[in-house]
C-alpha cells in the first residue's frame, strides 16, 4: 500500500524539483525568470503531487468496489480523479513555461525553399 510522504519529505522533493527545472532553463532570460519563478514552483508542486497520486493509484487501483447497503458498484478512485484533473493543468503550466523560452530562429540552410516560394506568391 502506498504510504503518504511526510510534509518535510514533500517539501524537500519539491525543492529538488525546482532546482531540476531551473537547471534545465538556462536559456530563460533573467527578466522572464523572475516572472516564471512562481510558475516553476507550482509545476514542481504538481510534479510531486502527481507522483504521490500515481503511487496511490498503483497501490489501490484506478477503481474500487463501493458498497452502501444493498448497492454495490464500481467507482473511480478519488486519487484517479485528482490525477486526471491535475495532469491537464500540469501540461498547461509546462506549455506556459516553455512559451517564455526564446524562440529558435530557423536555420535558412535547413529550408527546402517552400516557405520562400509561398512568400513570393
Amino acid at each position: 500500500m502506498a504510504r503518504k510522504k511526510s510534509q518535510k519529505l514533500q517539501d524537500e522533493l519539491i525543492e529538488q524539483e525546482i532546482e531540476k527545472i531551473n537547471s534545465n532553463l538556462t536559456e530563460l532570460p533573467e527578466d522572464k525568470r523572475k516572472i516564471a519563478q512562481r510558475l516553476i514552483e507550482r509545476i514542481a508542486f504538481m510534479t510531486i503531487t502527481l507522483q504521490i497520486l500515481e503511487d496511490t493509484i498503483k497501490a489501490k487501483g484506478p477503481t474500487y468496489n463501493f458498497t452502501q447497503g444493498s448497492q454495490k458498484m464500481l467507482v473511480e478512485n478519488p486519487a484517479q480523479k485528482s490525477y486526471n484533473a491535475m495532469i491537464n493543468r500540469y501540461t498547461a503550466a509546462y506549455d506556459k513555461l516553455f512559451s517564455l523560452l526564446p524562440k529558435d530562429d530557423p536555420d535558412p540552410r535547413d529550408s527546402d525553399g517552400f516557405d520562400s516560394f509561398v512568400a513570393k506568391r
